[in-house]
């Protein structure tokens, strides 16, 4: 075999220590379908690991979409890696199962179940980078894939020589495993040239030629058309666009790095006001890495969730939320946003009192305790919610009518001790700056159909002790 002295080899080597993909890596996952171009990237590979210094383990995955064909690659890649010496891991999948249980297409199942399969590989087997063959055909592809579904200049930059299996948008955890692309600047024809040169076979996929899938109609019809009605070297011009796209890229997330760093407060919530000052462009940069930093996942990161959280921030009225994909959503809290994890919908409640005696609410995660007796508690304060909480009214005032504890409702209004006229509840809460999402919880203590008292806050004018020699309702509510 010729693949030591081959220039094929020898152009791996000079991308290898250019882009300088192994300086920390010396134990590699190779990702092998038995196709020509992991077929190639496993011979080219196996003839650096001693002039580099790494060792190589094989992976190869049968996604059970083939049957007797997909299990005849899988014997053809543990052939190959045995007669190089080499250690192997194959795995099957059921990827049609995947797609149905998960109602996504094939292509999308696929590339998740296979991606999953070397992450768990690469962690059992202690390799530190996966290794994937992807080549400038590949990339060329990818290019018009996302130009034609509208994609940004991130996602025009292309694949990139070097990544992480946490940043696919696939959900698989975060970890130190790398994935690395070192034939991103060879043609599929040099390729077969190479292995016919070193009478090296592959295995041909025949799906590989269906038009079924989005990505071989780019393959087999549109790169052909527009290399020969629009431009013979597209598939450079593709690649050299998006390596271009690539580097600026770079260089304005290091520029919407600093700029996010300028509109967080003290800790990890965003300045509404300092966002807003920002050029629409740079803006947009900053609310996406902000939402990655703070976990969001990559493919909830779209321009419609930028722009909901763009809007909100422009907005400087009270609290509002708007949901992302999944249990995440962003909060803005009088001049601040954050992402959080979407609060439960607080259930309406309206629970009748003892009195005398001691009521629980055990879903509220509540306990009231009503007494009579002399004297008077007086907890004014602007924290409605606050708990523990007592208050004492007017027994006259109260009557022979029923105390209930309830929960907010629309339209609901208190006359707060000392004034003379009343308040909705509404601007009582924006007043003291209650989150939206958690005024649903506060207790409010009613009596006749009016509001008697919020906890934390104040109790209602009516309501009032004019007397404090006479017994008095004396009502603590506290969490239990």
């Amino acid at each position: 075999m010729t693949t030591r002295r081959s220039s094929f080899v020898t152009g791996l080597a000079a991308t290898l220590k250019q882009n300088g993909l192994l300086s920390e890596h010396k134990h590699l996952l190779l990702a092998v379908s038995g196709g020509a171009d992991s077929v190639a990237l496993l011979l080219a590979m196996h003839a650096l690991k001693r002039s580099f210094g790494f060792r190589i383990t094989v992976a190869h995955l049968d996604h059970q979409l083939r049957g007797s064909e997909g299990r005849a690659d899988a014997a053809f890649v543990a052939s190959l890696a045995k007669r190089l010496r080499v250690a192997c891991v194959t795995g099957r999948s059921d990827v049609r199962g995947v797609a149905r249980r998960k109602h996504i297409s094939l292509e999308m199942a696929a590339r998740e179940v296979r991606y999953r399969f070397l992450a768990r590989t690469a962690r059992a087997k202690g390799t530190t980078a996966i290794v994937t063959a992807h080549t400038a055909d590949d990339q060329a592809e990818t290019v018009l894939l996302r130009l034609a579904r509208g994609s940004g200049a991130t996602g025009l930059g292309g694949i990139r020589p070097e990544g992480r299996v946490s940043e696919l948008g696939l959900g698989i955890p975060p970890s130190d495993i790398v994935l690395l692309r070192p034939l991103l600047d060879v043609s599929r024809a040099d390729i077969e040239a190479f292995l016919n040169r070193a009478d090296q076979p592959w295995r041909e996929d025949v799906s590989n030629a269906s038009t079924a899938f989005l990505r071989n109609r780019v393959r087999h019809e549109l790169l052909p058309l527009l290399e020969a009605r629009l431009n013979p070297s597209v598939r450079q011009t593709l690649c050299r666009t998006a390596e271009i796209l690539a580097e600026e890229e770079e260089w304005l997330n290091d520029m919407a790095a600093r700029a996010l760093d300028d509109c967080l407060d003290d800790g990890d919530r965003l300045e509404r006001k300092a966002l807003g000052l920002l050029p629409p462009a740079l803006a947009r940069r900053v609310v996406r890495r902000w939402l990655m930093t703070a976990g969001v996942p990559p493919d909830a990161v779209d321009f419609g969730a930028v722009e909901r959280v763009r809007a909100l921030a422009a907005q400087d009225a009270g609290s509002r939320e708007v949901a992302l994909q999944g249990p995440q959503c962003v909060v803005r809290r009088y001049g601040q946003l954050s992402v959080e994890t979407a609060a439960p919908m607080h259930a309406p409640f309206r629970v009748g009192l003892t009195v005398p005696g001691e009521t629980l609410l055990p879903e509220q995660g509540l306990r009231v305790v009503v007494c009579r007796e002399p004297g008077v508690v007086r907890e004014a304060g602007d924290e409605p919610g606050r708990l523990p909480a007592s208050a004492s009214l007017s027994c006259r005032a109260v009557g022979r009518r029923r105390l209930y504890l309830r929960s907010a409702q629309p339209g609901d209004r208190l006359q707060p001790y000392g004034m003379k006229g009343s308040r909705k509840l509404q601007d009582i809460f924006v007043d003291a700056k209650v989150p939206a999402d958690q005024r649903g919880s506060i207790p409010i203590l009613e009596c006749g159909g009016a509001i008697a008292w919020i906890p934390g806050y104040r109790i209602a004018h009516p309501f009032r002790v004019t007397d404090e020699k006479a017994p008095n309702l004396k009502v603590r509510i506290e969490r239990l």
